[in-house]
């Protein structure tokens, strides 16, 4: 039966012929793509946000890459805390954001694909104290070579839960190519993250993760360690 509560009137799903979970999938879809709060979840990533740099706000001002920005609402949060790189690639919501975002002094506006860019930062060899890895979408492309952008500093990572999303045969496939099955549990995901960190010798631990429903929104310290330290085998 189909469950009508999932339903707001301001989005037109045509749902004939479809399961519920199918059409559930839709109507999120559509609320991503408006940036709806109910998708989005901006009041929950704040707090995490506040509760998480409230620990490090002792180190001065942070350097802050926010790889997908959107329309500004956590920018302005990020602002608070240091000078923010905000990249937005998608027209209508680039001009959104660097309207919020216009009396925010230490905020630099970048109208580029991250998925690109990102490669880019890492030639300059540019690191940040926070990274904000946000895409619509699962993050997974970004890993292991994200960590080459921070040394010492804050991951937040918001993860798609799979088994809330419509496994066609191309995203089962992706899902196994980054976690070896095709329905990852959050613990899956967290120690595979905690594993691609050491390949470029990045010692990560989760220190915060909240579940928003359809997502999870993880907060990784991360720290740049020597192999030989860490492994406690000397080089000859």
């Amino acid at each position: 039966m189909i469950q009508p509560d999932i339903f707001n009137k301001d989005f037109s799903v045509n749902y004939s012929g479809k399961t519920y979970r199918a059409i559930r999938h839709d109507v999120v879809r559509k609320r991503q793509a408006t940036y709806s709060d109910t998708a989005h979840h901006p009041d929950e990533k704040i707090m995490q946000i506040k509760d998480v740099l409230g620990e490090i706000c002792g180190w001065g001002d942070l350097s802050i890459l926010e790889l997908f920005a959107g329309q500004g609402n956590l920018t302005k949060i990020y602002a608070e805390y240091g000078e923010v790189i905000a990249n937005e690639y998608k027209g209508e919501v680039y001009d959104k954001l660097t309207e919020n975002v216009k009396d925010c002094a230490l905020v630099h506006c970048n109208k580029v694909d991250s998925y690109l860019d990102f490669h880019q930062l890492i030639a300059l060899k540019q690191t940040f104290d926070v990274i904000d890895l946000d895409p619509y979408g699962f993050p997974n492309r970004f890993f292991p070579d994200v960590f080459l952008l921070i040394e010492k500093g804050v991951m937040f990572v918001t993860m798609p839960k799979p088994y809330v999303n419509i496994l066609n045969g191309i995203t089962a496939t992706h899902l196994i190519s980054y976690y070896g099955e095709q329905n990852p549990s959050e613990q899956t995901i967290v120690e595979r993250i905690v594993l691609w960190g050491l390949c470029h010798w990045r010692k990560v631990e989760l220190i915060s993760s909240i579940d928003c429903k359809s997502i999870w929104r993880f907060a990784f310290n991360v720290e740049k360690v020597k192999a030989t330290d860490y492994t406690g085998v000397r080089n000859r």
